[in-house]
């Protein structure tokens, strides 16, 4: 945990009751140890959503569909294109989203998402939740199709907290921990970008894509 767990736990209880769909999801990621967007930072990015009223998102990581359905539920004429390269979790993550009711707006992609996509694409938020290692390609494969004025948000970017005390980190850890603090700091510095980071969860990084004025 990054926060306090007394008060994470106070924070996740004030989160508003979800459907019966997405709570199964929390049990069934719990259970089978699958990685999800964190209680209070769905509502987090829910809030931000509601505010932008995004047409157009696109999600690097499906995993189950967890997240894709908040996504749907907290902007309503939105179309998401959500990818993955895992094909069991996302015949998973089709199932889901169908009982969720929102497979008509989302578009599914079995796909290696280092990859890109063609830029026919266009986007007003880009959510990254997939391979930590992968976040600046990912960014730098995927910011060219989002829309001035766009939303970047970024989940596990303080990763347990480990990227405040790197030295913490396993053998094994460390690497995408470095890789993290790399992404962070990058973030922070492109001049095209806004961004907080928010220690909420496994921490959020929201950016706000400028304009090319800089306006």
């Amino acid at each position: 945990m990054i926060t306090n767990p007394a008060i994470d736990d106070y924070v996740s209880g004030l989160v508003p009751e979800r459907s019966p769909l997405l709570m199964r999801l929390e049990k069934e990621a719990a259970e089978e140890n699958i990685p999800i967007v964190q209680l209070a930072s769905a509502q987090v990015m829910r809030m931000l959503l509601l505010l932008h009223r995004p047409k157009s998102i696109l999600e690097v990581g499906t995993a189950i569909g967890y997240s894709t359905i908040w996504l749907a539920e907290a902007a309503p004429e939105a179309q998401i294109v959500t990818m993955d390269i895992d094909e069991d979790r996302l015949a998973r993550a089709r199932a889901n989203i169908e009982e969720a009711g929102c497979v008509s707006r989302v578009e599914i992609l079995s796909r290696d998402a280092t990859l890109g996509l063609p830029d026919t694409y266009q986007f007003d938020c880009l959510f990254i939740d997939a391979a930590k290692g992968q976040y600046r390609t990912f960014l730098d494969q995927y910011l060219p199709l989002l829309r001035d004025g766009g939303l970047v948000i970024s989940d596990n970017i303080l990763f347990r907290g480990l990227v405040a005390t790197p030295d913490e980190a396993g053998k094994r850890q460390r690497p995408m921990v470095d890789k993290l603090l790399a992404f962070n700091t990058h973030l922070k510095e492109r001049p095209d970008l806004e961004t907080t980071f928010i220690p909420v969860g496994d921490g959020l990084a929201v950016s706000l894509k400028k304009s090319v004025s800089g306006a």
